[in-house]
């Protein structure tokens, strides 16, 4: 009985059953957490996301940006035109509204107190409690399920406010919190969020600013957080963080790790 986590498959769908197999991954005993962007640039987003689907209580997922892309692309919100999305195999099949409910229904952020870890897309903003995480993700996934979740998911696409604040309304806070959970990487000086960076860092900050997870953070002396979304990055570990999305729709590697005791881990890999 083993829990794995797996970096962004992104439409990948035969990398994403050959990594499985490498991993002799069996959904009647086995644990599956998905670190987000099940979908968009590989060919097969509808397999990847049915095959998670049908695995129901054996698959744990945490949303990422290009989920919540494919929403608004559902939805008929088209925040980015310029950007090539490749999900019509979704939006376009019978199926798709059971997706997009499905979808809906998945979590920002799943922590594991008992193996000491915790996953979110692009990770946690380094001033949070635990509280905070908690109260913002359910605030977040609980707008999502509700019927009118489209005017959530309109207020969604900008990049500002860039600084956390509790002065801030709501809905800034929400917005705010995604752009943490699913697009961040870099920060400033100030904890402000830089959401254009997406090189890989080259450890000594790039214009002052420096990889959300450098700077301190309560719940990353506790728990090991475990994040996919930066490609750049690669696979990378340190003490407190694992990053796993290793570029498969790049035509790189897919990743997946094994969740040990004493918060090791440790790597399969297949190439994509």
């Amino acid at each position: 009985m083993s829990t794995f986590a797996v970096g962004d498959v992104q439409g990948c769908y035969k990398e994403f059953k050959n990594l499985l197999a490498e991993i002799n991954f069996n959904k009647n005993k086995d644990t599956l957490w998905l670190a987000g962007d099940l979908v968009n640039r590989g060919p097969n987003s509808f397999d990847v996301i049915k095959y998670v689907m049908d695995l129901e209580s054996s698959a744990i997922t945490v949303l990422g940006n290009h989920d919540f892309y494919l929403l608004a692309s559902y939805y008929e919100i088209d925040p980015w035109p310029h950007k090539n999305n490749n999900f019509n195999d979704i939006i376009d099949n019978r199926s798709g509204s059971q997706i997009i409910e499905w979808l809906k229904n998945q979590k920002m952020v799943h922590l594991d107190k008992h193996l000491g870890f915790i996953l979110a897309h692009a990770g946690i903003y380094p001033k949070w409690t635990l509280e905070d995480v908690t109260c913002l993700s359910k605030s977040i996934e609980k707008k999502l399920k509700e019927k009118n979740c489209l005017d959530f998911l309109r207020t969604l696409w900008s990049d500002e406010p860039t600084s956390w604040q509790e002065t801030l309304s709501e809905e800034e806070k929400l917005i705010f919190a995604v752009n943490v959970f699913t697009r961040m990487r870099y920060l400033n000086k100030d904890l402000s969020l830089d959401l254009t960076t997406k090189s890989k860092p080259s450890g000594v900050g790039i214009d002052g600013k420096y990889p959300w997870f450098e700077y301190k953070s309560d719940i990353l002396n506790k728990y090991k957080m475990i994040i996919g979304h930066w490609s750049t990055l690669g696979f990378y570990e340190k003490d407190n963080l694992v990053s796993i999305d290793t570029g498969c729709a790049w035509g790189n590697k897919l990743t997946a790790i094994e969740l040990k005791g004493n918060k090791k881990v440790k790597k399969y890999q297949v190439t994509c």
